[in-house]
Formats: structure tokens, sequence, C-alpha cells
């Protein structure tokens, strides 16, 4: 019986569970899914668009951008030295301000699928300017932006 015990106490010993959490260069930090570069791969005129004045254009200074930690960089609206980042997860009736007409159809028409959508906002404070953008992830690889009545698709080009 004895040896039985010793025998557990040696497992319980070195088993994961027993082992303390690594800590500063051994510690495993959780990949940002919105970290990185992204490249426009489409832009269209927003589903809520009233028809009112001139047909909403996609701004040609969106192609591309970086979120990263520390900084941001892209557009001048994504230029940012001090950014801050919130994530939440979404019905797609909340998505841009709450106003897709048919939230239901209008999300599988961006290629969203799932009732919970993972969302980051954007936030910058930076030379006299304050800006919050929302970007609704679609899947691991792309995220929309809504601004000025159009959507923009956006890929993953780089981590």
């Amino acid at each position: 019986m004895r040896t039985r015990f010793a025998g557990l106490l040696a497992l319980a010993a070195c088993s994961p569970a027993s082992e303390a959490p690594a800590a500063g260069a051994d510690a495993v930090t959780p990949r940002n899914p919105f970290f990185g570069t992204w490249e426009v791969t489409a832009a269209r005129i927003a589903p809520w668009w009233d028809r009112q004045g001139e047909e909403p254009a996609a701004d040609p200074a969106f192609t591309k951008f970086t979120l990263g930690a520390a900084n941001s960089s892209g557009p001048p609206i994504l230029t940012c030295s001090k950014p801050s980042y919130s994530t939440n997860i979404v019905p797609p009736r909340s998505l841009f301000e709450g106003n897709l007409p048919d939230p239901a159809n209008d999300v599988r028409a961006f290629g969203i699928t799932s009732p919970d959508i993972t969302m980051l906002t954007f936030s910058c404070e930076d030379n006299a300017r304050n800006v919050s953008l929302d970007f609704p992830m679609t899947d691991d690889g792309s995220i929309l932006l809504g601004l000025d009545n159009v959507v923009y698709t956006f890929t993953r080009t780089g981590a």
C-alpha cells in the first residue's frame, strides 16, 4: 500500500497541473486576432444608404493598414501612436451602429454566418482628434469597416 501511495505522489508531482505557469520570455501570449496588416478586398455601398445625395464611393486611402499593440498605421484616420482597443461579442442587429435594415440577411451578404460576432473597437486620441471605429470579424482572416455609407472588407496580409 505504501508503495502505491508513493507512486501516486510521484506521478502527481510530475503532472503538468503541478507546474507553475511560465513567466517572462517563457510565457505563452495568445495572438490577438485583429493585430496585423489588412488589405482591402471589397468595398460596397452600405445597405443603410438612403439613396439621397451623391452615391457613396470608396475612399482610395483605404487600401491597407496595420493594427498593432503599440501603434497603428495606414490612412490618416487609422494612424495612431497610442491606439486603444476593446473587443465585444455582438448580435447582427448591433453591427454598424444598428443601421442594417435587415440584420439577419445583411450579415449573411457580408459573409457572417454566426449569430455571435466578434467586434474590435479601435480608439485613438492623438493630436487633438478623437476617433472610434468598429471592425466586425467575419472569419479569422477578414474584417469589415462601415464608414461614410461604404462597407469595406479587409483580408489579413501579415501578422
